[in-house]
């Protein structure tokens, strides 16, 4: 069986720290529904009632949002800390 893949390659951009949208990614089958949009509601046991999916609401598929939060990271370089006596 085929499997889709996506892939995101990330690079530091050059406006330093802050958030950025990566990418929108389509076209998944919900993992709750399994794409069907709806499940079978468990408290009606002698009929089979649909209800739409809390999920993806009914819709079957779901997307994800990739968002990259870029961050200060590691020690503050010596000669800005203000403990460090000249």
């Amino acid at each position: 069986m085929s499997e889709k893949w996506n892939g995101v390659q990330i690079m530091a951009p050059q406006f330093g720290t802050g958030k950025e949208t990566v990418g929108y990614y389509t076209g998944y089958a919900c993992g709750y529904c399994k794409g069907n949009g709806y499940y079978l509601d468990p408290d009606i046991i002698n009929e089979r009632v649909k209800m739409p999916c809390p999920k993806c609401g009914g819709t079957g598929q779901v997307k994800g949002i990739v968002t990259v939060e870029w961050v200060p990271d590691g020690e503050v370089k010596p000669y800005f800390r203000e403990d460090v006596q000249p």
